[in-house]
């Protein structure tokens, strides 16, 4: 109940009071708690970027101020309207996706936690297709009740990631709407048997394939959504074709593609990336070459 109201109050603050508050918690986070500081020390110190001691501290304090103010954001534009959103989100080569809906196709977006990821629910006022995205519940049911509200608020469907294959086969059977179907893939999956491994940023970890099993099950276009951060409370992404033909791709050569997109896009700038996700917690169990 708490937190309802809070969000509340926040949602309809000014932006501009929005960011004082994101400084203040900043300063909070970063300087007095230190949240989760020593694992994103670790998760840049694993990872192949090779940042020195002043690059790696530069990126971890842009960091945690661009953390709190992604979050921060997001319940803002709880409030916001198609014209707010048309004048701070760009969607560069929307063509590539919007021919695929021309088409009758339904498409496979892969994102990942960089940039400003949380404001791709604004997408279906950008494109043609129904949204549906995947996503992982929250434990804390008033938030997650809160975050599923708010994303579907501007136009997109929101489904668990535990649903997800059995809803979209119901989908694709009916095959009357062609939908985009983002799924924000560079997360660590519980370790199994049938675990697909591979390097990220030279650390050997698990990875999610559903995205690639997906898009050959349904021979779906693959589609990367490159999300940038411009400026604060500005945001880009760039639709990249990866594939208009899954099943031509060997098994896993789709989700390697993927996999070093999201590194490429860390190489130009790392600061704007969830570096507070044990992204990397498996590496130890990794089975030998």
């Amino acid at each position: 109940m708490v937190i309802s109201i809070l969000f509340k109050i926040l949602r309809n603050l000014p932006l501009n009071f929005i960011y004082i508050i994101s400084n203040f918690v900043y300063f909070l986070i970063f300087k007095v708690f230190k949240y989760r500081l020593d694992l994103v020390k670790k998760n840049i110190t694993l990872t192949n970027l090779n940042l020195n001691s002043s690059q790696s501290h530069k990126t971890i304090r842009k960091f945690y101020q661009y953390f709190t103010d992604l979050y921060l954001e997001s319940i803002k534009m709880d409030s916001f309207s198609k014209s707010d959103f048309e004048k701070r989100f760009t969607v560069i080569n929307v063509e590539i996706v919007n021919k695929f809906f021309n088409e009758g196709k339904s498409v496979v977006l892969m994102l990942s936690h960089y940039g400003g990821y949380e404001w791709c629910t604004c997408l279906p006022y950008f494109i043609k297709h129904n949204l549906l995205a995947v996503y992982t519940p929250i434990k804390n049911k008033y938030i997650n009740e809160f975050i599923k509200k708010s994303r579907s608020r501007h136009g997109l469907d929101l489904i668990s990631r535990y649903d997800a294959l059995k809803q979209i086969y119901k989908i694709e059977k009916k095959n009357k709407i062609p939908y985009l179907y983002g799924l924000v893939a560079d997360q660590s999956p519980k370790i199994s048997s049938n675990n697909y491994w591979s390097k990220f940023f030279g650390v050997k970890v698990p990875v999610f394939t559903g995205s690639e099993r997906i898009a050959k099950k349904y021979n779906l276009p693959v589609v990367y959504g490159k999300m940038k951060k411009i400026k604060r409370g500005y945001y880009s992404v760039e639709f990249q074709l990866i594939t208009d033909n899954p099943k031509k791709f060997k098994d896993f050569e789709i989700t390697e593609k993927y996999l070093r997109l999201v590194e490429n896009q860390l190489h130009e700038d790392p600061h704007p990336y969830l570096w507070t996700h044990n992204r990397f917690k498996h590496a130890s169990k990794a089975p030998k070459d």
